[in-house]
């Protein structure tokens, strides 16, 4: 894979990442190419069209809010070229929030990502997920 594509690559979920903390759910969406591929952690295979997304976005974005999510660090971890327009894209997620005026991680997973060259340039064609909501649940039970 070369530089310019890695670099690409970054950008693309540099600007998702700022996105995301923004609160948007269609600005979300808009990375997207839909219909979406979307792999469960169980394996499940759906194809999710873009409103059907962007009321799950909608969903976790009240989650993030509900468990004070401050910042949401994004760490590109792996690109594996797949051909010459796509590669599986591996991110490490970490939502922190403020305690004490000092961020604290809340937790942290990995997903992966299909990106493709589109039209309007880089895209995520297919979406490998982790379920969030065992996750968030444990979270909004801790103690704060």
């Amino acid at each position: 894979m070369g530089r310019e594509r890695e670099a690409r690559t970054g950008k693309l979920f540099l600007d998702y990442r700022r996105t995301f903390e923004s609160g948007d759910a269609q600005q979300v969406a808009d990375f997207y190419r839909f219909p979406l591929h979307y792999y469960a952690e169980d394996g499940a295979k759906s194809v999710v069209n873009r409103l059907d997304f962007v009321r799950h976005v909608e969903k976790l974005l009240r989650f993030y809010r509900r468990l004070g999510v401050r910042q949401i660090v994004g760490t590109v971890t792996d690109q594996l070229p797949l051909n010459a327009g796509s590669s599986l894209v591996s991110l490490n997620w970490t939502l922190l929030r403020s305690e004490a005026e000092k961020p604290v991680e809340l937790y942290t997973a990995t997903t992966r990502y299909l990106v493709t060259d589109g039209p309007d340039g880089l895209q995520i064609d297919a979406l490998f997920a982790v379920d969030e909501t065992a996750r968030l649940r444990r979270a909004l039970r801790a103690p704060h």
